[in-house]
């Protein structure tokens, strides 16, 4: 399979060093990570990182923000609040690699706020049901826990709970639904409470 082509010149530079930002950040955390690492994986003069985006502190923005605008654009369109919910977990199935760059940050004692603002996933998922209400954004708020809890702790999870790892898939099929069941309960009051 060959490499995704780039433009040329400055947007071609940012993505090829949000790219290769998001894969060391995920490996090794942000703190660990220099710039000259970023530019050299991305293929990019080390100048231009601060040239085109400038400190590291931007680029882990530019790297989350890349992040949550990826989330959006996968939820967009969902019937339901389950669906966006299930789209978002689709999404993370294949790659732990902003679960674990979150993490990364979090334990470094990074404030979220610095790098992450409002979800913009899960704001389409509340314009989808119409519905802003505090039971559908806490509903939310577990489906997040669940998923990213689950792709950082599940094996722990699993053994701590007494099941064995060829349970694994049954489990999490079996928290999904419950969660999913949460989420559903949820937009169903806020759609009673506006007739």
């Amino acid at each position: 399979m060959s490499a995704p082509t780039r433009q040329p010149g400055r947007e071609g530079a940012i993505e090829a060093l949000i790219d290769a930002a998001r894969e060391l950040f995920a490996e090794r955390g942000p703190s660990a990570v220099s710039l000259r690492d970023v530019a050299r994986r991305a293929g990019v003069n080390h100048g231009l990182i601060h040239h085109y985006i400038g400190s590291r502190d931007d680029l882990l923005r530019l790297v989350f923000s890349a992040s949550m605008d990826h989330a959006r654009a996968e939820v967009e369109g969902a019937p339901d609040s389950t669906a966006g919910v299930g789209a978002l977990r689709r999404l993370g199935a294949g790659s732990d690699e902003y679960t674990r760059l979150l993490a990364w940050a979090l334990l470094e004692g990074r404030d979220p706020a610095e790098f992450h603002g409002r979800s913009s996933a899960l704001d389409a998922i509340v314009a989808a049901n119409d519905d802003d209400s505090r039971d559908l954004r806490v509903a939310l708020a577990m489906a997040m826990v669940q998923t990213l809890g689950w792709k950082l702790f599940g094996p722990y999870v699993l053994a701590a709970a007494g099941f064995d790892a060829k349970d694994a898939a049954g489990v999490r099929t079996d928290v999904d639904v419950l969660v999913d069941g949460l989420v559903s309960a949820a937009a169903a009051a806020g759609k009673r409470a506006r007739s």
